[in-house]
């Protein structure tokens, strides 16, 4: 019996994610740069007073939207991504500040709320977040869809978001979105399959109405 012809993945891209948080996990993307054995002292790190910290929190209504960066394919090559996504709008609700910073909740336009923390210099938001696919249809290389009891694709979004640094009204957080797929039947991973989303996440204060 000749065998069934192997077809490949057809990745469905979770690229939207809702802008409602960022959090308290940064992935750093390596730059490969060689470590020294030779430790440097550390630099002096200015104590902030618990008013600066206050008075420099964010506060009030401000502008979410996420934007696109780059994909890191299977194959290895990164490619650009060029898009914004829908705007939403947080609020910063403060619960108490000290020396060692302030800590609140930020709700969102869509209706989430998450926790945050200022320590004067970064904005921490709490938030982690894995999503799934379920079962997905493949494509054969003519580009016509498979039967799912076929061949089919799982894939699984790990998203990861680092603090947001900037300046008074325009702060900035790191987004990368990690894609794992299981694959069944006769569907067979892609050269051009996404293994990683890079997105900046960006806040905007808004004026006071």
């Amino acid at each position: 019996m000749t065998p069934a012809p192997r077809v490949r993945t057809q990745v469905l891209a979770v690229l939207g994610l809702v802008a409602v948080g960022a959090l308290a996990a940064y992935l750093l993307i390596g730059d490969g740069q060689p470590t020294s054995s030779v430790s440097s002292p550390p630099d002096e790190v200015e104590v902030l007073s618990v008013e600066t910290i206050t008075q420099s929190q964010p506060t009030g209504r401000w502008r979410a939207q996420v934007i696109g960066e780059s994909q890191l394919l299977r194959s290895g090559v990164r490619v650009p991504l060029d898009y914004r996504q829908q705007p939403t709008k947080w609020t910063f609700n403060t619960d108490s500040c000290s020396a060692d910073g302030c800590t609140g909740t930020v709700s969102s336009s869509s209706g989430q709320e998450f926790p945050y923390a200022w320590d004067g210099r970064e904005l921490v938001v709490v938030r982690q977040l894995t999503d799934t696919s379920g079962k997905v249809a493949c494509s054969d290389e003519g580009g016509d869809s498979v039967p799912i009891a076929e061949g089919a694709a799982a894939h699984t979004y790990r998203y990861s978001f680092g603090p947001f640094a900037g300046s008074a009204n325009r702060l900035t957080s790191r987004l990368v979105i990690e894609i794992s797929t299981e694959f069944s039947g006769s569907c067979l991973a892609s050269p051009d399959d996404p293994l990683t989303y890079v997105e900046d996440q960006v806040l905007t204060k808004l004026p006071e109405s």
